[in-house]
């Protein structure tokens, strides 16, 4: 079943296991000024905890792809929560912006840095650093 999901939920013609070998990256997610948790990815993992802070606030809710607070999550593969975050690559406008930044279509690092800060889908900021 999740097999599944993750298809579901890819972002279409990206393959997330594809970054380049020497790709890293920080995010900080923020919800509103409350520093949420850090996103990163080096060696190939993407990995994401939720921050100090976050995990002492007894009223903080976890987002439902990480629900224990507590945890610090790897994976292979950039998880839906944050792949959303990455728009359609069959649209021209968005192929010309990775084009102008030049950054691989299939580097899911360099996309999320790109397009990654805001999106319509939900409320929280993602910062690259």
């Amino acid at each position: 079943m999740i097999g599944v999901l993750k298809k579901i939920w890819k972002v279409e013609g990206m393959d997330f296991k594809d970054n380049p070998a020497d790709s890293k990256g920080v995010f900080h997610l923020f919800y509103g000024k409350q520093l949420m948790g850090e996103l990163t990815y080096s060696n190939g993992i993407w990995s994401f905890e939720y921050s100090s802070d976050f995990i002492r606030n007894s009223f903080a809710q976890p987002i439902m792809d990480f629900p224990v607070k507590e945890k610090k999550y790897t994976n292979e593969e950039l998880w839906p929560f944050f792949a959303t975050r990455i728009p359609s690559l069959n649209q021209p406008y968005q192929i010309k912006k990775i084009e102008n930044a030049k950054i691989s279509k299939n580097d899911s690092v360099g996309l999320l840095k790109l397009f990654g800060a805001e999106t319509i889908t939900n409320p929280f900021r993602l910062v690259a650093y």
